[in-house]
């Protein structure tokens, strides 16, 4: 074997440790977005109508803390349910998984400039194309696990890959029409995200329940599992 041969070579590993440094930049970085709600941007408070003031004065910080914190349970429930199926991770993998992480720490930073600077197109652009950058690498990292020549999933079925892959690029292309429309109305273009994920999941309950009642139907047909009598 010449040393070309040796240097790549890329025995996949055990994704104990990158699952558990993903969860905790995830959490690391859901925890920081709430350091931009802070007091002292009240100012001097003296009475109720100051505070009530006051808090009205943040509802652009927490609107886009609401929307930061629920993308990134959405990232990270996908996250979790990629890693239900990858059982091994190469070389390759972990630097799309390190991209994503990148990504993945700039939103704190992007959350609180979008809050301070909604009102510049700058300031309204960024969050979304950061979120854009984390569901690209997620979806890419995804593509490269289930490609046939890398074997890194385990007991997938083929119907459940492409669906994903499916969902994946539609998410894509709602980040891209989030990222055009965020410089008209902001914040709100955000509901495009919302709009996706609601129906992914009502897709996702049909195809169950019609799963479901095949599979019951075939039962009350064949009660006997199939197993034929002499």
């Amino acid at each position: 074997m010449t040393l070309r041969q040796r240097r790549s070579d890329d025995p996949p590993v055990s994704t104990r440790r990158l699952e558990a440094l993903t969860d905790g930049v995830f959490a690391i970085a859901a925890t920081l977005l709430v350091l931009d709600l802070t007091v002292k941007d009240l100012g001097q408070i003296q009475n109720n109508d100051q505070l009530v003031t006051g808090l009205l004065g943040l509802r652009s910080v927490f609107l886009s803390f609401f929307i930061s914190f629920a993308l990134l349970s959405l990232l990270w429930a996908t996250h979790v349910r990629q890693f239900e199926f990858i059982s091994t991770a190469n070389r390759t993998l972990m630097l799309l998984n390190s991209a994503r992480l990148f990504g993945v720490v700039l939103i704190p930073f992007t959350t609180s400039i979008n809050g301070q600077y909604e009102s510049m197109t700058a300031g309204r652009i960024l969050l979304p194309i950061n979120f854009l950058f984390v569901i690209g690498m997620s979806v890419l990292l995804w593509f490269y696990a289930t490609n046939p020549r890398h074997p890194l999933v385990i007991n997938t079925p083929t119907g459940f890959v492409r669906e994903q892959r499916i969902n994946g690029v539609v998410s894509v292309v709602v980040g891209v029409i989030v990222v055009a429309l965020s410089p008209f109305i902001g914040s709100w273009a955000f509901l495009a995200y919302g709009l996706n994920y609601l129906g992914t999941s009502i897709a996702f309950t049909r195809r169950t329940r019609e799963s479901t009642g095949k599979r019951n139907a075939a039962d009350r047909k064949n009660p006997d599992g199939g197993v034929s009598k002499s």
